[in-house]
């Protein structure tokens, strides 16, 4: 958490991108994932929405293109920690807002 945003990023040292910070904290747990956004996006297996457990990858589309996508780690409570974009840090934030429960497409469960 704090650690800020960084195209590419993938360790606390560096910062992190969205991708970045989910390979790296499922790593630091012993677990492999795909370091690509779209990737992760097709990782584990896809679990309805309202079944989400803490650890789960959460995945938004925030853009037009096939890549458009955003990835965090679903932290229980409709909450969710995730690293925003340029000028931002890792931060947890609520799945209620109108902006991210317009843009969520998935959940992925990884660990079962």
């Amino acid at each position: 958490m704090g650690k800020k945003y960084r195209l590419g990023g993938a360790s606390p040292q560096k910062g992190f991108d969205c991708s970045g910070l989910i390979w790296w904290a499922y790593r630091q747990n012993g677990l492999n994932v795909p370091r690509i956004t779209v990737d992760q996006a097709r990782a584990g297996q896809s679990v309805p929405k309202n079944l989400a457990r803490p650890g789960d990858i959460v995945v938004f589309r925030t853009g037009q293109s096939p890549r458009g996508l955003h990835t965090g780690i679903y932290a229980g409570g409709d909450s969710f920690i995730h690293s925003p974009r340029r000028g931002e840090r890792v931060r947890m934030e609520s799945m209620n807002i109108p902006y991210w429960r317009s843009k969520l497409i998935s959940v992925r469960r990884v660990v079962r």
